[in-house]
């Protein structure tokens, strides 16, 4: 009879407080900040008028970016597919849908916890190896972004007002040290994706770590957690990866423009480049739905950089902030409700190295 699935260590009650209290003190102090100059007659009034079409458009550009995202995660499996099996597309979706609603309900973004654990379930991954799949995506983002972000400093800043100076003196410095960091790690995955079987042969055969269980179990982890990492192997590979990740990038660029579009805000296209940047900042803070984080961002782009005034921000702000999150917590809920999924998987449990539940 196989023994219960263990669970991962519990939280205790008072740290699961402690997050949400830190969690919803954040948001009110950001949406304060945010929110507290403006005329919010006009406000709603601004968001009554606005342009549905606009909106509609806007809410395409976050779909898309999604659906890109998951193309691009089969594609960093693709190494993964030996002996005919398949990963699902759709089980891949799936579980990006739920883990984006998750984390736009919850704070810590613990949707990201989620999705390596769905993906290990469903798909019978190692989860070590899903995790690592999760990381690899998080490095393209932050190439994309910073793509995207040099592509706005060839064509944009020209747009913006001269009193942003210091703000963008800044948002350079960031970006450069990021780009360095980014070209040092794929550098070092590189590397190491082509001398990986070397490696692991020397491992396997170290005395040293046959005297070290421990110490031998970590490192095989570590090789289990690379195997994520196949798709680093050819350079073809990781110019697919990163041209789907600036697509991916675009589209939510896209939704930038759209949604000050919706409430009739002119701007050049090229600020939807810098709001993109921006917004990435703000949605790192660990709000509930980025709430506050992600407002903040888009009024300060808007007001700061672009002169424009408290009210246009922040109806803008509020109408970007929900076609950005909205329709994944829709889309994630529509698979609780139609059963794609069941509410006894959005659980943590722990699963051993072949992906399945550790059983007896």
């Amino acid at each position: 009879m196989p023994a219960p699935e263990p669970s991962l260590p519990k939280r205790s009650r008072l740290k699961d407080i402690l997050l949400w209290s830190f969690s919803i003190i954040l948001a009110v102090v950001l949406v304060y900040y945010f929110a507290h100059n403006a005329d919010w007659k006009e406000v709603w009034k601004e968001i009554r008028n606005a342009d549905y079409t606009w909106v509609f458009l806007a809410a395409c550009g976050e779909v898309a970016f999604i659906l890109f995202r998951v193309l691009r995660w089969k594609i960093i499996l693709l190494p993964l597919e030996t002996g005919g099996k398949k990963i699902s597309y759709w089980s891949l979706l799936r579980a990006q849908v739920v883990s984006f609603a998750l984390s736009g309900v919850a704070p810590a973004k613990l949707g990201e916890v989620a999705r390596p654990i769905f993906l290990s379930r469903w798909e019978g991954i190692p989860l070590t190896t899903s995790v690592a799949s999760i990381a690899l995506e998080r490095g393209l983002d932050l190439i994309a972004i910073i793509v995207l972000w040099f592509v706005f400093l060839l064509t944009g800043t020209g747009e913006i007002s001269a009193d942003s100076k210091p703000y963008m003196d800044a948002l350079n410095a960031i970006s450069l040290t990021i780009f360095i960091m980014g070209v040092v790690s794929i550098t070092a995955l590189l590397w190491f994706a082509k001398k990986r079987k070397d490696i692991k042969k020397m491992a396997d055969g170290s005395s040293f770590l046959g005297r070290s269980p421990l110490l031998k179990k970590l490192v095989h982890h570590f090789f289990v957690f690379a195997e994520g990492l196949q798709s680093f192997q050819k350079k073809r590979m990781i110019a697919l990866l990163i041209l789907v990740s600036v697509v991916a990038w675009g589209c939510i660029g896209f939704t930038c423009y759209a949604a000050p579009k919706a409430v009739r805000i002119d701007l050049p296209a090229s600020s939807s480049l810098l709001i993109l940047t921006l917004v990435c900042i703000g949605a790192s803070l660990p709000t509930p739905g980025g709430v506050g984080g992600v407002h903040k961002a888009i009024h300060i782009a808007l007001v700061v950089f672009y002169g424009l005034s408290e009210d246009n921000a922040v109806s803008a702000a509020i109408l970007g902030h929900a076609v950005m999150f909205l329709p994944c917590v829709l889309w994630g809920g529509l698979y609780l409700v139609t059963g794609r999924i069941h509410f006894r998987e959005v659980s943590f449990k722990k699963e051993d190295d072949t992906g399945a539940s550790a059983e007896g």
